[in-house]
């Protein structure tokens, strides 16, 4: 089925190399240098769908405000798609649909369905009986419906692959599949037997196992017994291999990928130098910073925004290692960072068991905070300040990772020196984000003197991100531009500044500092115009236009 003369002839192409690694089995490296924001890989995923409502992937699963279970569908029904199969937008009332598989792709719009048709649907077109995988998946627990799905959807691109013709992309991917490690004997006896499960039932209901095209044990003497063991070992492959589509403006997950070339060539780290997003069908990894030639390109399999314990334990749990990265040992500066965010947890949590009582608030957040005036405190701004320092500077070096990166750490550093653990905890972080979207809920009915508290709630949010991701990653750029947003409304309701310095030039050095980021992380247009102009350049756009007619003040 596979070449993989060819796998790493393409991948040499790209400025990158696979070589051993006697800890992680291999590593990829750059062969060339990559600068910040440059595109490292793009490819077509082997498979991917959207999200549905009540169906949420146990391995994808790490929001814990998500509220996809609150309406479970019904026993023996499965939710009707809602997002577009092509970019994993929400659909529209009216959406256009292929003519020939009218109920298993739904678009969008005309430009989805013709991108979808033209880069891969033409091969799927037919070749999958999803009434009978939405039957199948009918028969399972929501939660395990998305791996059903994976493994109908894998399984007819794989036999797609072994035909003459096929586009490049999908042979490289079905190659790299072949070479996908699933640690079958790792994972633990339940879960394999919901896996058996999900292969029974998908096994049950596609008449053609043909469609399938995983390969049986030989040893295997049932024919049907080989297929459902074959199905198995595919979802152990799934479950250590998969990604998350991630839409960054709306802070949700949108699809499910299987992308076996980016699964096998980039390792974990919790300080990544590379990130992913998927962008009109494609999966495209981009570099958060410059990648010298020879250093390895990492991407994060977790939420960095989780203490140390817990991202070691997610790691060993479903992806069977343990993370020795430099943010993970401590001893870097930006170990020493997550050294001191997990001490105080681990200090709080500690304390809190002994004497039975929940972890204190931040100092700084009352509990009734609606009667109180807000403030920010100086390591905060310290914080973000730093951040302005290194993204807004408007210079290209040779090795920010090395001083710029380094010198950014140090600020943080100083300016938590001090702070009670309280505050610079990860459940402090929680407790900001949730009075950040509280106030937001209750300005939208009305009460406009809670601005002041979501505009520095918004900054702590801001500096514990600054704190915890790597300063281009995407979700430091969509936070600088929704503290942007909340400093500047906030202004506007008041004459006079809502908090201690807050005013127009820190709402300026937000929507640049949001820009830059974006520019790198998200693949945000340099130059918008209306034909590519997205939600985030628009909104940037509308407040650089704002501050330039109103002077860059609140005046």
């Amino acid at each position: 089925m596979s070449d993989n003369r060819q796998l790493d002839e393409y991948v040499a192409k790209r400025g990158l190399c696979m070589v051993p690694d006697p800890a992680k089995g291999h590593r990829t490296v750059a062969t060339r240098r990559f600068v910040r924001g440059q595109t490292v890989l793009s490819i077509n995923p082997l498979y991917g769908f959207p999200v549905r409502p009540t169906e949420e992937s146990p391995a994808t699963h790490a929001d814990d405000n998500d509220q996809s279970q609150s309406h479970p569908p019904r026993e023996g029904t499965v939710d009707p798609p809602t997002r577009c199969v092509h970019c994993f937008h929400p659909l529209p009332a009216r959406y256009p649909r292929c003519s020939r598989c009218r109920q298993s792709a739904q678009y969008c719009s005309t430009a989805c369905l013709t991108a979808h048709w033209n880069a891969r649907h033409y091969l799927e077109c037919g070749h999958l009986d999803t009434k009978a995988v939405d039957e199948a998946a009918a028969k399972l627990k929501p939660e395990y419906r998305p791996y059903l799905r994976m493994a109908a959807g894998v399984g007819a691109a794989l036999v797609s692959a072994e035909q003459n013709g096929k586009p490049g992309w999908l042979q490289i991917q079905a190659a790299a599949w072949d070479r996908l490690v699933g640690h079958r004997a790792m994972h633990p006896q339940y879960v394999l037997r919901q896996y058996k499960q999900i292969a029974s039932v998908l096994m049950a209901h596609v008449k053609d196992t043909g469609t399938l095209g995983y390969v049986a044990d030989p040893s295997t003497t049932d024919a049907d017994d080989a297929r459902t063991d074959a199905v198995v070992s595919a979802l152990c492959r799934f479950g250590c291999n998969n990604f998350a589509a991630y839409d960054y403006s709306a802070h949700t997950v949108t699809g499910h990928l299987c992308s076996p070339l980016v699964s096998l060539l980039f390792n974990h780290s919790c300080y990544p130098n590379a990130s992913f997003v998927y962008s009109n069908g494609l999966q495209v990894v981009r570099a958060l910073r410059d990648i010298r030639e020879g250093e390895e390109v990492t991407l994060a399999y977790v939420d960095g925004m989780h203490p140390r314990s817990v991202r070691r334990k997610t790691l060993a749990d479903v992806y069977f290692f343990d993370c020795t990265c430099t943010r993970c040992e401590g001893a870097s500066e930006r170990g020493k960072v997550d050294s001191l965010l997990d001490g105080a947890v681990d200090n709080d949590t500690a304390n809190a068991r002994q004497s039975q009582q929940p972890p204190l608030l931040p100092s700084n957040l009352p509990t009734n905070y609606t009667d109180h005036k807000p403030r920010i405190d100086p390591w905060v701004i310290r914080v973000v300040r730093g951040l302005f320092c290194l993204v807004n500077n408007g210079t290209t070096t040779t090795d920010d990772h090395s001083s710029s990166f380094r010198k950014l750490d140090t600020t943080i550093l100083g300016a938590v020196k001090g702070e009670p653990p309280r505050n610079i905890r990860f459940s402090a972080y929680k407790h900001w984000l949730e009075c950040q979207d509280e106030c937001l809920d209750k300005v939208s009915e009305g009460h406009s003197e809670l601005w002041p508290w979501a505009c520095v709630s918004s900054l702590y949010v801001l500096a514990f991100y600054v704190m915890a991701y790597p300063p281009y990653h995407p979700l430091v750029g969509t936070q600088c531009l929704e503290a942007a947003k909340l400093v500047w409304n906030s202004m506007q309701v008041s004459d006079t500044p809502p908090v201690d310095a807050v005013d127009g030039s820190l709402v300026k050095s937000l929507v640049l500092a949001a820009k830059s980021v974006l520019e790198v992380a998200a693949n945000l247009p340099t130059t918008a115009s209306p034909s590519d102009s997205t939600l985030l350049t628009r909104q940037i756009d509308l407040l650089l236009d704002q501050l330039s007619a109103g002077g860059g003040s609140s005046s």
